[in-house]
């Protein structure tokens, strides 16, 4: 009796899949946004901004961006910076404001140590690849970033020092 209510349950449940299959689509009206209009430019990708360089206004570097925090509504409040140590070895995180960091897309330029004495005439150079500028020592420039590397900053400017930074609390998830 249970298998012929089964068999009886399938046969309707079919019918009716069927049936609805067979109608034909409505159309729904949604509005259709067309992506060329709306302009992303000038903002970042945050998951890119993890690991993120960041140095003082000497241009030494202090250590990198570690995490970021946001508030309930989303606004980044807090930059975890991972300062200190070497290779990740000794490392220690502490947290800043958000809007203590200045984001700066122009790459840093390493200046690289020469055995001649340095001159303090400076000369700079451009190119369509990248930009060069010479104090004296050799210096090297990164190449000009392509357009998929505009969606996030180069490196970050903090008004701190080493010293500073690390005399800041251990930051610890609770």
């Amino acid at each position: 009796m249970k298998t012929k209510f089964i068999v009886l349950g399938a046969i309707a449940a079919g019918l009716l899949a069927g049936t609805a299959m067979a109608q034909s689509p409505t159309t729904t009206t949604r509005p259709e946004v067309n992506s060329a209009s709306v302009s992303y430019k000038g903002q970042w990708r945050t998951y890119k901004m993890i690991g993120l360089d960041v140095y003082n206004q000497n241009n030494e570097k202090l250590g990198d961006i570690s995490e970021l925090l946001a508030d309930q509504t989303g606004k980044i409040q807090t930059a975890i910076l991972g300062v200190g140590g070497f290779l990740g070895v000794g490392e220690r995180m502490v947290a800043v404001s958000f809007d203590q960091l200045k984001f700066v897309n122009q790459p840093i330029e390493t200046k690289m140590a020469s055995g001649t004495p340095t001159s303090t005439t400076t000369t700079t150079t451009k190119s369509a690849d990248s930009t060069t500028a010479t104090t004296g020592a050799a210096t090297t420039a990164r190449p000009v970033r392509s357009a998929s590397e505009q969606w996030y900053p180069d490196h970050a400017v903090i008004n701190l020092t080493a010293d500073q930074l690390k005399a800041m609390p251990r930051f610890e998830y609770n």
